[in-house]
């Protein structure tokens, strides 16, 4: 099992809202994915709510796994290492499991994944934030999609990611990157949620993937894992309204890809 971990309150749950930091050493704790070791990922049974059926399988589930207590291991970059002591979680009426945990043994700054099996992962690279230096450079780059994909470049997050030997550059505009800033409101002057995934090469910026619900869907990076197959993963979370998912993003043949879209739970 892999679980996403957050001090940040606005990734993990459903909806859409500002950040609000945990102290240190408590932490959110969401199951995300089963997984391989081969990093193949595939759906637990509480994986978006929805049908009668599913809803069966997911209240067995929280039974049988959500309402015990688990320990996980951080094998992100960020807490690498840590103890995760996942406090046991009650489904709630939207079938949200979304639990509390405490973490010991390294210093968790953000967001991390962690696991019940972290022999099957290797350490791997950070997701990490490019600079005001270097992206000054990405940022006229990404001036060129004003207005056709971007409605300005303020407030964007670029990150740069290794995946298996090649190097990407993430846009990302959550909306708590701009909500708390007076200069926006929610009307008029919203600013746009965006996420993309591309290359900057020779001054010129090339999407892979671009997010197009940029109104109310939320897409934030958690992390990224490496396993010692070789095959690495970056992960996101997902919140709209009146839901919250996972997208994992990795290469197949050769290219980036969306290896999986799932988990998280819906009202």
């Amino acid at each position: 099992m892999v679980v996403a971990i957050s001090r940040d309150q606005s990734v993990l749950l459903g909806g859409i809202s500002s950040a609000n930091l945990s102290k240190a050493g408590v932490v959110q704790v969401e199951v995300l994915a089963y997984v391989t070791p081969q990093g193949d990922w595939s759906d637990h049974a509480c994986a978006k709510g929805g049908t009668k059926i599913r809803a069966k399988r997911c209240e067995a589930f929280a039974r049988q796994y959500l309402g015990k207590p688990h320990r996980y291991t951080v094998v992100s970059a960020d807490g690498r290492g840590a103890e995760v002591a996942a406090a046991p979680i009650t489904l709630s009426e939207c079938y949200n499991y979304t639990g509390t945990g405490t973490y010991t043994g390294a210093a968790l700054h953000g967001t991390a994944l962690a696991s019940d099996t972290p022999d099957v992962f290797a350490i791997g690279s950070a997701v990490t934030r490019v600079s005001p230096a270097g992206a000054a450079s990405i940022n006229d780059a990404l001036r060129a999609l004003v207005p056709s994909m971007l409605d300005s470049i303020v407030e964007l997050r670029l990150y740069r990611v290794e995946l298996e030997g090649q190097q990407f550059i993430v846009v990302q505009r959550a909306f708590q990157d701009w909500a708390s800033n007076p200069k926006y409101d929610t009307g008029q002057g919203a600013l746009k949620m965006i996420f993309g995934i591309g290359k900057f090469d020779f001054g010129r910026v090339r999407l892979l993937h671009w997010k197009d619900n940029v109104e109310d869907l939320n897409e934030q990076v958690l992390g990224k894992v490496r396993f010692k197959s070789g095959k690495e993963f970056l992960i996101t979370s997902l919140g709209d309204p009146e839901s919250q998912t996972f997208h994992v993003y990795g290469i197949r043949d050769g290219k980036l890809a969306l290896i999986y879209s799932g988990g998280g739970s819906s009202c």
